[in-house]
This record gives structure tokens, sequence and C-alpha cells, in this order.
């Protein structure tokens, strides 16, 4: 195998996740002198330069207004999965691969069952919604799920290999190296809190939580907002600009030593949430998705997280009362931070790696038998 080819996009309405975790995946391919391409529409190119700063290239395959996206993420390619299948064949056309990994909640088997008709090779796909059909060899979901041996069941085939759970969750090298005992910190030093809530800012998001941390002097708080527009970020800079206890910035390439330097976080329940696990960062989230609803509560079930609310319900009254009753030193807190490391120890992209060049073997193989 010399090129895998990703078909993933980032976009204001998608987020950063998705794009993320495939950065982490080619990284490992990278390792062993695999090379990828990243077949993308266009809605937004700043947000596509994530690809072209990790050393990797794109294959632009169409392009797609962000004027008429619908909320429905079956929706979010803003053209049918006949047209981006049909975009996305020409394009490898041109652009020889040897594997294709799928990231978008978007596409099902009318995508998968299109692309394999026409070039025959083997498909992952990472998906972690369990709410549709694929046509693929092998299915990554790195969430935390009460059902994993049945989830899919039904909907992949009985040859389709499924990785599933937080040991197969997509985290970078560095995440590994960090896991390291914390260092004890000076008891006369204010504990620091990162909040974050994704690669994407959301000024609802800021309007509810910058004036609570305003009000809250218990912490130091390292806020990064996300991508925002140059109006937006100047209006969540005016809330916090007289607030020494208060560092804002929109966006970083310094997140997991942040996360190991912080004392706890403020986030969304997003693929952060493992990141923030394999290094015992202990987390009160909110979900700003519907599709973040179910992992978010069982999470909390768990008692893995502690959950402050949807984006819907969440209030600057709601976040102070939180944050003034927070002791992060409690037993509470020590506990959890055990099991998370547990869960997730940060070998998941080395596992998955590995799983689909053993996948890429097996359809070679079958292929040159074949033909014997």
């Amino acid at each position: 195998m010399r090129t895998i080819g990703f078909r993933v996009d980032v976009a204001e309405h998608i987020g950063t996740g998705h794009l993320q975790r495939c950065l982490t995946l080619a990284r490992e391919f990278r390792k062993i002198s695999i090379s990828s391409i990243f077949f993308v529409r266009e809605y937004d190119k700043e947000l596509l330069s994530l690809i072209t700063i990790s050393d990797f290239i794109y294959h632009v395959i169409g392009y797609s207004s962000l004027e008429n996206i619908s909320e429905d993420h079956s929706y979010w390619l803003g053209v049918s999965q006949e047209q981006d299948a049909q975009e996305f064949i020409y394009a490898v056309s041109e652009q020889p691969i040897d594997m294709i990994i799928i990231d978008h909640y978007s596409l099902d088997s009318v995508w998968e069952d299109m692309v394999k008709d026409t070039v025959s090779l083997p498909v992952a796909v990472i998906d972690d919604l369990e709410n549709r059909k694929h046509t693929c060899d092998l299915l990554i979901d790195q969430n935390y799920w009460p059902n994993p041996n049945s989830r899919y069941d039904g909907l992949v085939s009985s040859h389709c290999l499924r990785l599933l759970g937080p040991k197969y969750a997509l985290l970078r090298d560095e995440f590994i190296s960090l896991r390291e005992p914390k260092m004890q910190k000076s008891s006369n030093k204010l504990e620091t809190v990162l909040v974050n809530f994704g690669g994407v800012g959301n000024l609802r998001v800021w309007k509810s939580f910058l004036p609570a941390l305003v009000k809250c002097h218990k912490f130091n708080f390292h806020v990064i907002t996300g991508k925002l527009s140059s109006e937006d970020f100047h209006y969540c800079e005016n809330i916090v600009k007289q607030s020494k206890h208060i560092f804002l910035e929109e966006k970083t390439d310094q997140m997991s030593y942040l996360m190991k330097s912080s004392d706890f976080a403020l986030g969304a329940c997003g693929s952060t949430v493992w990141e923030r696990f394999c290094l015992g960062l202990n987390s009160a989230l909110i979900d700003v998705a519907d599709n973040q609803k179910d992992l978010v509560s069982y999470l909390h079930e768990r008692n893995l997280i502690d959950y402050l609310g949807s984006l819907d319900n969440i209030t600057v009254n709601s976040i102070s009362k939180y944050l003034t009753d927070l002791s992060m030193n409690s037993l509470k807190y020590q506990k959890r931070r055990k099991e998370i490391m547990q869960l997730v120890d940060g070998m998941g992209a080395d596992r998955v790696a590995k799983n689909i060049m053993l996948i890429h073997s097996n359809k070679y193989n079958e292929r040159v038998l074949g033909t014997i």
C-alpha cells in the first residue's frame, strides 16, 4: 500500500474534529512511509489550511455554499451523495489510491456502493452515530457506549471488522508522552481551568460562559474560542478585557500541553473528550449539538464527567453556581482521574492503523488469488 485517500470535510457546520482524527491516522501511516491525500469539498478555504500546515495535501472534489446548509447532518454535503460520489470517483481516477477512509456524517452505503462499484478498493469508515448503513470492510467508533458488542448490528455486514470503544480513540503521539504524573502545584497558586468548545467557535456559547468566568475569581481561565469572525472575537475580548484572571485566544497549536498543565476543563462532548481522558483532565461538559446528547448523558451516568446541560438551557447563573461550588481536589475527582486514564491509554491510532493495514493486505490477497 502506497497511498490512502481520506474522504472528510471541515467547515463551520461540520467542525474540525472529523478532520483532526483523520490527520492523526495519516501521521500514523506516515511513520511507515504510506502517503495520504485528503479529498474534500470546499466550504471555507481557511479551515482547509489545517491540512497543509500538517504537511499533507488535499484535492477539492467540489464546492458547496454555506448559505443553504441544513442543520440535519445528513444534508451537510450541500449536494446529493450521488453527486459527491461521482466527483470523488473522477478525482481518484486522476489521483490513484490504494484504500479509502471515510469520516463524514452525510455519507453512507449509498455513496459507498457507488464508489466500490467503480473503484474496487477496501473501505474503512469512522463513525459514531449508529444511524445508517455502511458498505465497508472496517468500521471504527471510538466512543464509549453501553452496548458495544451489538452496536452496528444490521448496519454493516457480518464480515465487517468493528473496532469499537475508547481503546481505539485516535489521539496524536504527544498524548502518550504527556501521561506522566502531574507536578505538584504551589499551594498559593490559583488553579487553572482550560475552556474550549471546539475548533469552530460559537458565539452563543461565549455569551453564556464568558460573563460567568469574569465573575469567578477562584481560578485562572485559559480560553480558546475557536475560529470566529473578527467582529465576534472582538466582542469576546471586550467582555474579558478587565479580567486579569482570564487569558483569551482564538486558536492554539499547543492544546495537548495546555491540557497537561491545566487542573480542570470546561468543554463540549466532541473528540477532545478522549484527549482529556488520556491525560486525566477532569471536566464539565455541555452538548452543543443533538448528536452529542446520548454520549454526554452516558458519560455523566457513568460518573466520568460533570454535565452542565445543553447549549439551549445553560445560563450565566447556572455556570456561575457550578464554578462557585467546584472543588477540583476532592476525592471524587481524584478517583475519576484514575478511571478516565484507564479508559483511554493513547494507543488507539496505532491499533487502528495496524488493523487497516491488515484489512488492506487481506483484500489485496483476495484480489490476487481471484486471478489465479
